[in-house]
């Protein structure tokens, strides 16, 4: 029976050597039906909607545009931050951070009154920032090493 712990644990770290050059694909796709799920988000008077990504390698990060309405000031329009995806450990999941707002403007064009402007600003960052975009089974995702952005998938290594 000893012998034949010592030949688990040892398969065992064997395949643990080769799980750190592997890596895996979540295709965009997958990524888009996530994001979906979580939205409309609605906070007080402020709601945003109609999430689109798009990925861009060459600076590691993703863009999230969308709508944005409050219902106090009666006024609408699109928005678009760019984040960087992380790891979780904790709850296992890749998710949403280090935001930064990229765009904010009304549906008809004008300029946002600057407390509107200042509560979206605060807003939707609280709002986006920490949400889950790919969740992982447990035993993969204790040894996810890194999270690189391709431009239709991203890339977890292990």
């Amino acid at each position: 029976m000893t012998l034949f712990k010592i030949a688990i644990v040892m398969l065992l770290s064997l395949l643990g050597l080769q799980a750190q050059a592997l890596s895996f694909n979540v295709p965009k796709m997958f990524i888009d039906s996530a994001i979906q799920k979580k939205f409309p988000i609605n906070k007080y008077t402020l709601s945003i909607d109609k999430p689109t990504l798009s990925f861009r390698k060459e600076l590691q990060k993703i863009s999230l545009c969308g709508t944005w309405s409050n219902s106090l000031a009666k006024i609408q329009g699109d928005f678009c931050v760019n984040l960087k995806p992380v790891w979780n450990k904790g709850v296992g999941e890749v998710q949403i951070s280090n935001l930064n707002i990229e765009k904010f403007n009304t549906q008809d064009g004008h300029e946002l009154p600057s407390h509107v402007s200042q509560l979206l600003n605060t807003t939707i960052l609280k709002l986006l920032d920490g949400k889950g975009i790919y969740h992982m089974p447990e035993m993969i995702g204790k040894h996810l090493e890194n999270i690189e952005v391709d431009e239709n998938s991203i890339k977890l290594i292990f």
